[in-house]
């Protein structure tokens, strides 16, 4: 099968497709016996892809949908109130993560309760409020970054030397 030829050479986004569509035709139960061998394949390249990275020889791609937003984290006019938010930042860094893209995505975040878990966390939110400062018009979403930030500093800095 061509598709299983060409899934080393695919992204970490095009792998997570790929398997959610073999999912799909399983849960159809279409092409059965094709869709169990791409599942089988992707798990495979992503086993490899973690082994690397825990070597430190593989970044994992940047999903679709982070971590922030599958568990409903939003600022700005859209977003969430600030009680919500605070409690979605305590589940991130206390809780296991939902799948989301690749493995090796995932171990970027480290465990729960880490250090590891702590850094990534706030690195990603004070680039989301240094890129807000340069995109102009998301002043509420850059000043709900910000509060965030000083909030898990405030509660979560202990993480930090785990």
């Amino acid at each position: 099968m061509k598709i299983l030829e060409n899934i080393p050479l695919m992204d970490d986004n095009k792998l997570s497709k790929l398997l959610s569509n073999a999912l799909e035709m399983k849960r159809k139960q279409k092409m059965e016996e094709n869709a169990e061998r791409v599942i089988e394949a992707v798990q495979e390249e992503w086993q490899k892809r973690l082994k690397l990275y825990q070597k430190g020889g593989y970044k994992a791609d940047t999903p679709d949908q982070g971590v922030l937003k599958t568990v409903g984290y939003k600022v700005g006019n859209e977003g969430v109130s600030k009680e919500i938010r605070e409690n979605l930042l305590d589940y991130i860094l206390t809780s296991q993560l939902p799948p989301i893209g690749s493995p090796a995505y995932i171990a970027e975040w480290g465990k729960d309760g880490s250090a590891q878990r702590y850094r990534k966390l706030h690195r990603v939110i004070r680039v989301l409020a240094s890129s807000a400062k340069t995109l102009g018009n998301m002043s509420k979403a850059e000043k709900e970054w910000e509060e965030d930030l000083i909030y898990i500093e405030k509660k979560w800095s202990h993480l930090k030397n785990n």
